[in-house]
């Protein structure tokens, strides 16, 4: 959603490259595509909160990615599973989209810029909840994978969290 209800002709062929090469790679593109992002938004503004989103969401999600490697030798996120490589890209991008809020008041100054700079803490609370939840997903997958592995051991669920036997 496009926080003015314009696209511009916006366009990037910047390619954000992951540090950690288990994860993908995001286009800029892609992110201006799926969140119709407004024209006022300068490139380098999208790719610092891309990069800024990437780096907080790797921080999150290396120590399942490290139990997983350790009984299974997959190097990317996409060799193992596509669905959660888009969710991966879903979480970046939901955390890099929250991030742009506080920059949209001041690239555009006119009175619906406004109204979205008031209600800015709502939508940016909407992007991270859904950057949140696509975390989760993709954590969630990787614990899966790893415990069907035997990576963790003997655990039980109890009411859907995770408890030990001691």
């Amino acid at each position: 959603m496009s926080l003015n209800g314009i696209t511009g002709n916006t366009t990037s062929s910047k390619i954000i490259v992951n540090v950690h090469a288990f994860f993908p790679d995001i286009e800029v593109q892609n992110f201006i595509d799926i969140y119709r992002l407004p024209s006022e938004y300068k490139d380098v503004t999208l790719v610092q909160e891309l990069k800024t989103a990437m780096y907080q969401i790797n921080e999150e999600l290396i120590d399942y990615v490290l139990i997983l490697q350790s009984v299974d030798p997959v190097e990317t996120l996409e060799e193992h599973s596509e669905s959660l490589s888009h969710a991966y890209k879903t979480a970046v991008m939901g955390k890099a989209r929250s991030g742009l809020i506080k920059y949209f008041e001041t690239a555009n100054r006119k009175a619906a810029a406004e109204i979205q700079g008031e209600r800015g803490e709502v939508i940016k609370d909407v992007w991270t909840e859904a950057a949140h939840a696509a975390i989760d997903q993709v954590s969630k997958g990787l614990m899966d994978a790893a415990a069907k592995l035997g990576a963790l051991g003997k655990r039980h669920h109890a009411n859907g969290f995770r408890a030990s036997t001691i």
